[in-house]
């Protein structure tokens, strides 16, 4: 029995979420050789390889208002979401990031009902409340260093970035390949990046470690190129907030593998605190009658 598009498009979006949990364990590995916006051009320079060759055999043509829009879409979904969020990791741990950043859902819910694109739900402002508690309880804002304050702040900004990215994006994808609108996207957010890592690129080639050179070809290939090209596939066919319910489980599994693969702890604090954020994103995903 064939799969329905919107089942298949959900699927996409889960495949991403996972990829991306795993991704933002590498992206702190990363860290300790290169700084954040050597990250995030890496990324995107091997994505940016892939798309090239493909985008001459998939040729489309845009007007300029989809130009426009497609540069909004590098500018918040590839320079402000990747400096902000590695910025901000760069002083939390890989758990606590990908918690904070969980709340892109909420901003999805909350973008699409100030443009009209969805009714205001109590489930929303249930889900704010609830998981506003969550983030409470995981960063314990009174004892926080001022530092990891800063970087809690960056990380959130990071997620609405990323909602404002996910919303702006549905409308291009109605008329367009996603695989061209990722390609272009991509090349576009390169070129934004660059300025940010001037001599920083050179270093890049230079690179011997090959734990590094793995996680850098992960975060390329696997969540750059196939996870962006999966997410705007699968927001083709799903709306804004259900693709964003998918992010649910992208913080546990960045738990889980930052313990496996760089010893990071589990704290309670981080199971209790994850769990209540997780918890209201799930009421926010409800239909209220």
């Amino acid at each position: 029995m064939a799969l329905k598009s919107g089942t298949i498009g959900y699927l996409e979006l889960v495949v991403t979420s996972i990829i991306w949990g795993v991704t933002y364990v590498l992206m702190k590995y990363a860290l300790a050789f290169l700084d954040p916006q050597q990250i995030a051009f890496s990324r995107f320079l091997i994505a940016g390889i892939v798309f090239t060759p493909l985008l001459f055999v998939w040729k489309e043509r845009f007007n300029r208002r989809e130009i426009a829009t497609m540069i909004v879409l590098a500018l918040t979904g590839v320079l402000l979401y990747q400096l902000l969020f590695i910025w901000g990791e760069n002083g939390l741990t890989a758990g606590n990031a990908s918690f904070i950043v969980s709340f892109e859902p909420i901003f999805i819910a909350v973008l699409g009902i100030s443009l009209k694109r969805d009714q205001l739900r109590w489930t929303v402002i249930l889900g704010l409340v609830i998981s506003t508690i969550g983030m409470v309880i995981l960063l314990k804002p009174t004892s926080l260093p001022r530092s990891e304050l800063f970087s809690a702040v960056l990380v959130l900004l990071s997620a609405l970035s990323w909602g404002i990215f996910t919303i702006v994006g549905k409308d291009l994808l109605a008329k367009h390949n996603p695989l061209s609108v990722t390609g272009y996207v991509s090349l576009i957010g390169l070129a934004m990046l660059l300025p940010f890592v001037n001599s920083g690129v050179i270093s890049l080639f230079l690179i011997r470690n090959i734990y590094l050179i793995i996680s850098l070809l992960f975060i390329g290939i696997f969540a750059t190129f196939i996870g962006y090209l999966l997410w705007f596939d699968g927001l083709k066919k799903v709306l804004p907030v259900t693709a964003g319910t998918t992010l649910y489980i992208t913080p546990f599994v960045t738990v889980i593998f930052a313990t496996i693969l760089i010893s990071e702890p589990i704290s309670l604090t981080t199971i209790v605190g994850g769990t209540v954020i997780l918890a209201g994103l799930g009421v926010t995903g409800l239909k209220s009658k």
